[in-house]
């Protein structure tokens, strides 16, 4: 009644994969071409391609159950990915290997 009418519900569709994997593919462009090697743009490709693997692998099997209520994925666990790669400077990330080890 009347507490109700102060809340609003708002509801988002999934995005499609394409439009996830072109923002944070511009995410990792901006962020690898800011000094890093030209190696590390291809990668951050690949980055983002693997975790939408992940992403969608996760999403399908680890389905949630009253026992495991905690197995419910979405978007952010999918930004929280990228952002942990993304939090290394130019400095200390200087072979790409360190970069495949890292994610």
């Amino acid at each position: 009644g009347r507490m109700t009418r102060h809340f609003t519900v708002i509801g988002i569709e999934s995005f499609e994969d394409s439009t996830m994997t072109r923002i944070f593919t511009s995410i990792a462009d901006w962020h690898f071409g800011k000094g890093f090697e030209p190696v590390f743009n291809r990668l951050g490709k690949l980055m983002v391609a693997a975790t939408m693997e992940v992403y969608k692998w996760a999403m399908e099997h680890f389905l949630p159950t009253p026992t495991k209520s905690h197995y419910v994925f979405n978007l952010r666990d999918f930004s929280r990915v990228i952002n942990g790669i993304l939090l290394v400077p130019n400095t200390h990330m200087t072979e790409s290997d360190k970069l495949i080890r890292l994610w």
